[in-house]
């Protein structure tokens, strides 16, 4: 039996444990320090600790609204940890606000609020999330979420052709699948991005918000309009998972992910080809509505690539090693370019109903497969921008069509 490319660790055993009486349940929380303390009508030190100068991390503070509200920003100009470390303190659910007990230090530090929970490796470390701007940006993805129900006019649909209307279907149907599969690949990484970095976390959930809910919209479009879902696109991941997996432990086929790389061949290149397919389904739309649908979603979209290259950048400046990522980065373009361009731009399943839908119909098909020619070149030019930008030109070695090849 072949090797397999990935290798998954065993899982861990874990013993079963008692499960004590309801007897003795109630005796223990009738002994609970807590239950002894409310009767004895006692506080704890979170109210007795002096403001100045004890446990309390901080008073006093008078964080005034800004232009946006209460934002980030606002907080951090009062804070005394508005800014966040190189490196997060050894534990997991408290942010930089909190500051630890002092009677509590060093190495029992480690032992009392280490992370009891949760993954291997917890992203600790300011190079390997933080971006520039990060809480503008987290605000931004904020204050910027829309109510599809609410919003859109759905009253003033109107109806196309049997055939425009598969056409149309089926695109969105595509689109569908690569919200989906967007919101499957990044949503493990919130949990393992440290506290001291809330403005990450809250960014990241704001983005997964975003797919699910164009997936949502996109739905309710399809069944709304006297159509129906379409056809599944195979290959819409086309080796995105299975490259980041291997780059994370030097292409050894190991199953730890490696988050800068997943931002990379996610929000950079992935979503950068879907930024242009949304254009185009704007474009493609035959009525007002249906070009309406698209334009809040290129919005978000364009936030979330212009968060992916925010984030490779500061990486790149601030790593250990810049050379090696970079050589690491390179490699997994290598990877997917050709097999993004071959399952997404090369798919009859996507590239036929848009033609159909760019034409205007079966009979002007090629009308529509030459709006595509014309457009083709952007898919790799404004991705190639993006890398000149972030600091790793790719001009020399891009693997990506430049021109269509029909």
């Amino acid at each position: 039996m072949a090797e397999p490319r990935i290798r998954v660790p065993p899982m861990r055993p874990v013993e079963p444990q008692p499960v004590p009486s309801a007897e003795e349940i109630h005796r223990m929380l009738d002994r609970h320090p807590e239950t002894q303390k409310i009767r004895a009508r006692k506080f704890s030190d979170w109210l007795t600790t002096p403001l100045e100068g004890g446990l309390w991390t901080a008073w006093g503070l008078k964080a005034k609204p800004d232009a946006m509200g209460m934002s980030y920003m606002a907080v951090n100009e009062v804070s005394p940890a508005g800014e966040p470390p190189e490196i997060g303190a050894a534990r997991l659910t408290q942010t930089r606000y909190v500051a630890t007990d002092p009677r509590i230090a060093g190495e029992e530090i480690e032992r009392a609020i280490a992370p009891k929970y949760g993954l291997q490796r917890e992203l600790d470390r300011k190079y390997d999330v933080w971006v520039d701007g990060a809480p503008q940006l987290a605000e931004e993805a904020l204050s910027r979420q829309w109510r599809p129900t609410l919003h859109l006019r759905w009253e003033e649909m109107s109806p196309l052709s049997p055939d425009l209307e598969r056409a149309f279907d089926q695109f969105l149907t595509y689109l569908i699948q690569c919200q989906y599969f967007c919101s499957d690949a990044m949503g493990p990484w919130i949990g393992r991005v440290h506290f001291d970095f809330v403005e990450i976390k809250s960014y990241l959930a704001y983005e997964l918000f975003d797919y699910n809910l164009h997936c949502g919209v996109l739905r309710k479009r399809v069944l709304s309009n006297g159509g129906g879902m379409g056809t599944q696109v195979d290959g819409v991941d086309a080796g995105v998972l299975e490259t980041c997996n291997e780059a994370s432990q030097g292409f050894e086929g190991e199953v730890e992910r490696d988050f800068t790389g997943m931002v990379f061949a996610l929000d950079v290149f992935f979503n950068g080809l879907v930024l242009e397919m949304l254009r185009l389904g704007e474009a493609a739309g035959r009525t007002p509505f249906d070009r309406g649908l698209f334009r809040p979603m290129i919005q978000d979209n364009a936030r979330h690539v212009a968060w992916g290259c925010k984030r490779i950048r500061y990486y790149l400046d601030h790593c250990p090693d810049r050379e090696e990522a970079v050589v690491k980065l390179h490699t997994i373009a290598d990877r997917i370019e050709p097999a993004q361009a071959e399952q997404h731009l090369l798919n009859p399943k996507v590239l036929e109903p848009l033609a159909m839908l760019l034409g205007d119909g079966p009979a002007k098909i090629e009308d529509g497969y030459a709006f595509l020619r014309r457009f083709w070149p952007q898919f790799a030019e404004r991705y190639l921008a993006r890398l000149d930008a972030i600091g790793m030109p790719r001009r020399d070695r891009c693997l990506m069509p430049l021109e269509a090849p029909f």
